[in-house]
C-alpha cells in the first residue's frame, strides 16, 4: 500500500497479486507492466559466458537444483528434508558424466548443514555473486514449486521439476495452478530426473513464455529507472491505474474474533448487512491472531483483510506524553500534541495509502486501537456493546478519558441497544452523534448448528466428560443455561447460588453454564465445591459449538448485572427454550418488546424466576428474527447519514 509503483512482469502475474493482496479497491499507486530488472541478466549472453570463463565452466554442462524451501520448522520435517537431498546427491554423484556439474542451492537453514568435500560433481553454490548471475549460465534448471521457474524460463532452456513430496506439499500449500498445467516434465525419483537432464529439452514452452514472461526483456532496468525517476516513456514500461469499482472502502477493526458475544455479533452483521454495497476489509491486530489463524476463516468469503502488523513505534516524548496520558490521566496541551502525533504517523505507517471512506471500530475495546481509528481521515464510527459507565465502575478495565475522548470525536457513537444510550450520554456529555445500530442475529447459523453433534474440542475445559455430559442431557431433568464469558458482570456467582436454593427442593435438576473464556471459570469450579448442588452444577470453558447444548435445555437464564443486549438471549429464542433475564439496561428494553420474562436484579429474582418456570409462567418470546435484521442493516446503513 506505500508503494508508488507496482512493476508485474506480465499481466497473470498482475491479476493474482493484485487480488490475493486485496488491491482492487485500496491501492493508489500505478502499476507499471514491465519486465522484472532482476531478470533481465537472462537475456545477456555475454555474462553467461564470462561467468563460465571466471568459473571454469566453459566445456561443462551445468545443472541448478533450487528448491523452494518449505518451511519445515520442526526438528523432525528438517531431517526428512534432509535426507532426501542426501539421498539425490549421492545418486547424482555415482551416475553424472565427468562434463556435467551439479550445483545445488538450498534455503540457508539447510544448505549450511551440507558438506560437499566428498563430492566430484555436486558443487555447494558459487558464493559472492549474484544468484541469478549464476544461474544465468546454467543449461538445466531443477526445481519444484519454486517460482524461479517463471523467471528462469526467460532463457529457454530446460526446466525439469523434481516433485517427489507433490502431495504431501500439494495438502499443506496448494498452487495457483496445477503442475500439470506447466509444459516442464515432472520427475519423482533421483533416476527420472537424472534421465530428464540427459534428454534434450523435447516440449513446447511458447504458450507459457507468453503468459507468464511477457514484458521481461535486457532493457528492463534502464526503461524502468528512466520512467520512475525522470518520466521517460518507452515501449518497455505500460503505466496503468487500477479501475476502482466505485463503491466505498470500509474498514471494519474487530480485534481477534475470540470466542465471546462481540465476535458473535459481529459475525451476524456481517451476515445481515448487504456485502455488495461496500468495499469491506476487516482489520485485526496480527500478533494477536497469528496462533488462531483458521479464525479468519469465519469471515464472509468476499471480505479482504487488513492486518495491523506490528506494534506502535514511539519517539522519547511520545512515550513520555503516552505515560501521562493512560497511566496519570494528566491530558495537558504537550500530551494530546504527542499523542496525536502518534496516532496520525501510525496511521500513515500501518495503512500506508490506503484510502478508506468509512472506519468502524466495532470492539469499542483497546485504547491503543480507540485513538489510531479516531486519527483517519475518513467517516468514523465507534460501537458501544456494554453500560461503560458500570464498566470502568465495576472492572476497571476501560480508560475513561480515551472514552471520553472518542466519544466527542468520532463522527457517529453507536449503541447497540437503546438501553445504553444514558450511559454514553454520561462519559461524552452529548447525545448529537448517538446513533442506535441493534445486534444482528444469525439465525440461519443456529438452525444449522444447533442439530450438529455435542462435541468437546482440545481446548474445552469441564468439571464433567463429554460423555456425561450427553447422559445428564438424556436424563427427565429440569435442565437450566446460561452462556456468557466468565466474568464478574455476567453475575454467574449469584446464579449458582440462587440454583443451589432452587435444588434444595427440586433434586431433579441441572445447572449448566457455557463460557468462551473469562478469569473466573477456575474460581467458580472451586465455589461448587462447597455447594450442596455440586454434582448438578456444570461449567464448560470454550466450546466450538453450545447450541446443541441450549437445544437440550429447559429454560435459559441470564444473570447480568449489566449488559448491552445479550445475544445470548436471541440464540436461546431461535433454539425454542423459553428465557428470563434480570431486570437490567440492555435486555429490558428487548424483554419487553419481545413479551419476554424479566426478573428482580438478584439473586432472590433469579430464583423467583426459576420457580415461575416450574409454574408455567414462562414462555418463550415473540421474537421475528428475519424482521428483525432487516431493520438492522437498514440501521446499519444509515450510520452516516
Amino acid at each position: 500500500m506505500f508503494a508508488d509503483y507496482l512493476v508485474y512482469p506480465n499481466d497473470e502475474m498482475k491479476e493474482k497479486m493484485i487480488t490475493a493482496y486485496g488491491l482492487e479497491n485500496l491501492y493508489n499507486g500505478t502499476i507499471l507492466n514491465a519486465g522484472y530488472p532482476r531478470n533481465a541478466i537472462f537475456f545477456d549472453r555475454e555474462s553467461e559466458k564470462n561467468v563460465r570463463k571466471k568459473l571454469k565452466l566453459e566445456n561443462k554442462q551445468v545443472i541448478v537444483y533450487m528448491p523452494t524451501w518449505r518451511g519445515l520448522m520442526t526438528k523432525k520435517k528438517q531431517d526428512e528434508q534432509f535426507k532426501e537431498i542426501i539421498e539425490l546427491m549421492r545418486y547424482m554423484e555415482e551416475n553424472l558424466r565427468d562434463d556435467q556439474v551439479f550445483y545445488v542451492k538450498m534455503h540457508i537453514l539447510v544448505q549450511k548443514d551440507l558438506k560437499f568435500g566428498d563430492f566430484k560433481h555436486i558443487k555447494n553454490f558459487p558464493s559472492g555473486m549474484e544468484a541469478y548471475e549464476v544461474l544465468n549460465i546454467a543449461d538445466v534448471l531443477v526445481t519444484d514449486y519454486s517460482s524461479v521457474f517463471f523467471d528462469f524460463a526467460n532463457t529457454k532452456k530446460k526446466i525439469a521439476l523434481y516433485t517427489y513430496d507433490e502431495e504431501e506439499y500439494m495438502s499443506s500449500r496448494g498452487f495457483y495452478y496445477s503442475l500439470n498445467e506447466l509444459p516442464f516434465p515432472k520427475t519423482y525419483t533421483p533416476k527420472e530426473l537424472l534421465n530428464e537432464i540427459n534428454t534434450p529439452k523435447n516440449y513446447d514452452d511458447a504458450e507459457f513464455l507468453k503468459k507468464f514472461c511477457t514484458y521481461d526483456n535486457i532493457e528492463a532496468p534502464k526503461a524502468l529507472v528512466d520512467y520512475v525517476l525522470e518520466g521517460k516513456e518507452s515501449k518497455y514500461v505500460k503505466p496503468e491505474k487500477l479501475k476502482h469499482n466505485g463503491k466505498d472502502n470500509t474498514l471494519i477493526y474487530g480485534s481477534t474474533l475470540a470466542l465471546n458475544g462481540i465476535t458473535s455479533s459481529l459475525l451476524s452483521l456481517l451476515n445481515a448487512i448487504d456485502l455488495e454495497k461496500e468495499n469491506i476489509s476487516f482489520c485485526f491486530r496480527q500478533a494477536a491472531i497469528k496462533h488462531n489463524p483458521l479464525r479468519l476463516k469465519k469471515l464472509p468469503a468476499n471480505m479482504d483483510v487488513f492486518p495491523i502488523s506490528s506494534g506502535f513505534i514511539y519517539s522519547f516524548r511520545e512515550t513520555i506524553a503516552y505515560v501521562l496520558f493512560y497511566k496519570f490521566n494528566i491530558n495537558t496541551r504537550f500530551v494530546r500534541k504527542y499523542i496525536d502525533r502518534l496516532y496520525k504517523r501510525e496511521v500513515i505507517r500501518l495503512f500506508g495509502n490506503a484510502k478508506f471512506d468509512k472506519v468502524i471500530h466495532f470492539t469499542g475495546y483497546e485504547k491503543t486501537v480507540t485513538g489510531l481509528l479516531q486519527r483517519f481521515n475518513a467517516k468514523r464510527a465507534i460501537f458501544v456493546h456494554s453500560d461503560m459507565v458500570s464498566e470502568v465502575k465495576g472492572k476497571g478495565n476501560q480508560h475513561y478519558k480515551t472514552l471520553k475522548e472518542a466519544y466527542n470525536n468520532y463522527d457517529k457513537v453507536v449503541a447497540v441497544s437503546e438501553d445504553i444510550v444514558g450511559s454514553i450520554k454520561k462519559i461524552s456529555g452529548r447525545d448529537d452523534n448517538i446513533v442506535v445500530v441493534e445486534n444482528a442475529h444469525d439465525f440461519k447459523s443456529i438452525l444449522k448448528k444447533m442439530n450438529g453433534e455435542i462435541k468437546f474440542n482440545d481446548k474445552t475445559l469441564s468439571n464433567v466428560s463429554e460423555n456425561i455430559l450427553k447422559k445428564l442431557l438424556d436424563m427427565d431433568y429440569t435442565k437450566f443455561i446460561n452462556i456468557g464469558r466468565f466474568s464478574p458482570e455476567k453475575g454467574q456467582k449469584r446464579l449458582i447460588d440462587a440454583f443451589n436454593k432452587f435444588y434444595m427442593k427440586n433434586n431433579n435438576s441441572i445447572l449448566i453454564i457455557i463460557g468462551g473464556y473469562g478469569k473466573l471459570y477456575e474460581e467458580l469450579l472451586e465455589y461448587i465445591k462447597r455447594l450442596d448442588c455440586r454434582y448438578n452444577v456444570i461449567l464448560i470453558r470454550n466450546i466450538d459449538n453450545p447450541f446443541p447444548i441450549l437445544k437440550r435445555c429447559d429454560l435459559f437464564i441470564l444473570s447480568s448485572f449489566y449488559e448491552a443486549l445479550g445475544l445470548a438471549l436471541l440464540e436461546a429464542d431461535t433454539c425454542g427454550i423459553p428465557c428470563i433475564s434480570t431486570d437490567v439496561k440492555g435486555p429490558r428494553g428487548f424483554m419487553k418488546k419481545y413479551n419476554g420474562t424479566l426478573v428482580e436484579n438478584s439473586e432472590e429474582g433469579i430464583l423467583q424466576g426459576m420457580n415461575d418456570f416450574m409454574n408455567g409462567k414462562v414462555k418463550c418470546m415473540n421474537f421475528d428474527a428475519k424482521a428483525h435484521n432487516q431493520k438492522v442493516r437498514e440501521e446499519y446503513e444509515a450510520i452516516f447519514k
